[in-house]
């Protein structure tokens, strides 16, 4: 049976759409092998829900749940960029498996599912990644993978760590996830990549487990 992946897609690349368009053409590449799950970043909308919680002083209930709308604002945009016809939008979990079903890459609305469970915290310790590990969980997926604008982790010197644990993730103190996503990795026991967003051809080093330029994260302690 092919993998099941959840792979989120940084919020960073609205401003390259052509990358999005390139990564879409590798997840078709490598459909023989493994299903994606798209969960689509915030981007510069949750910025903008940050902002005006500062400048209006909303609490931060209406803020985790305005944010999270924001994550299905740019799964719309992502939607726009499927020039290859091999995206659906999906709002729940039997949705989402139908979609899987029939061969399609479904890029997951979040907010319907984490608002009826209502499981996660209402802060901004929560944010898509801490929603894609979940999602993924509900899923019951293979892996995680999040596209950054970076690398993956990088040890005191600055260089990659190409493979760890989630113990030496925490160890670092590292802020390249939310807080939030190391507790749910934990309790989830999911192995997590990341990889430069600009880079989609490192997907396939990813899906076959194989050595690249990206940080994997195993499950062990």
């Amino acid at each position: 049976m092919n993998k099941l992946i959840a792979l989120k897609l940084s919020g960073h690349l609205i401003k390259y759409g052509e990358v999005v368009r390139e990564t879409l053409r590798e997840l078709r590449s490598l459909s023989t092998i493994a299903k994606f799950i798209l969960i689509p970043g915030g981007s510069l909308f949750a910025d903008f829900v940050r902002e005006l919680q500062g400048s209006i002083g909303f609490n931060d209930d209406i803020a985790h749940w305005l944010a999270i709308k924001a994550m299905e604002m740019y799964g719309a945009y992502i939607m726009g960029l499927d020039d290859l016809h091999i995206l659906v939008e999906t709002y729940d979990l039997a949705e989402t498996r139908e979609a899987i079903s029939r061969g399609k890459i479904p890029v997951l609305m979040p907010y319907k599912i984490i608002k009826t469970l209502n499981e996660l915290p209402h802060s901004w310790s929560v944010t898509s990644d801490s929603i894609a590990i979940y999602i993924a969980k509900l899923l019951e997926a293979n892996m995680v993978i999040l596209a950054k604008p970076v690398s993956g982790v990088l040890d005191e010197k600055g260089g990659l760590i190409r493979r760890m644990s989630i113990t030496d993730l925490m160890r670092l103190n590292v802020n390249i996830i939310d807080s939030y996503s190391i507790e749910l990795l934990r309790k989830a026991k999911i192995p997590l990549a990341i990889y430069n967003m600009l880079k989609p051809h490192l997907l396939k080093h990813i899906v076959n487990e194989e050595p690249g330029d990206y940080t994997f994260i195993h499950t062990s302690f």
